[in-house]
C-alpha cells in the first residue's frame, strides 16, 4: 500500500482509462446487439450521444466563460460603493 501513497495519480489515471475502455466496449456491444428505433438518421452514428454530451458541455463552459467577462466586478466593488454612499 505504500506505492499508493507515492503514486495516487498514476493509479487513478489507469482506472480512468480502464473505465473508459470498458464503457466504449459496452457501448459498441449495446449498439450492435440491440435493435434501436430512432427517429432521425444522425442518431445511428456510433457514439453520437457521447459526442453530443461532450460538445454540449464544451459549449456550456464557453458560454459561462463569456458571461464571466461581463459579470465580473472589481475586488473592492462593495468598498467603493459604501464609500460613495457616505
Amino acid at each position: 500500500m505504500n506505492w499508493l501513497r507515492r503514486y495516487p495519480k498514476k493509479l487513478f489515471w489507469r482506472l480512468y482509462y480502464v473505465c473508459l475502455a470498458v464503457s466504449l466496449i459496452l457501448d459498441f456491444y449495446w449498439l450492435y446487439m440491440h435493435i434501436f428505433h430512432y427517429h432521425f438518421a444522425f442518431q445511428y452514428i456510433p457514439q453520437f450521444f457521447a459526442l453530443l454530451g461532450l460538445f454540449g458541455c464544451m459549449m456550456l463552459i464557453l458560454v459561462a466563460k463569456g458571461m464571466g467577462l461581463f459579470i465580473v466586478v472589481d475586488e473592492d466593488y462593495y468598498q467603493k460603493r459604501e464609500e460613495g454612499s457616505n
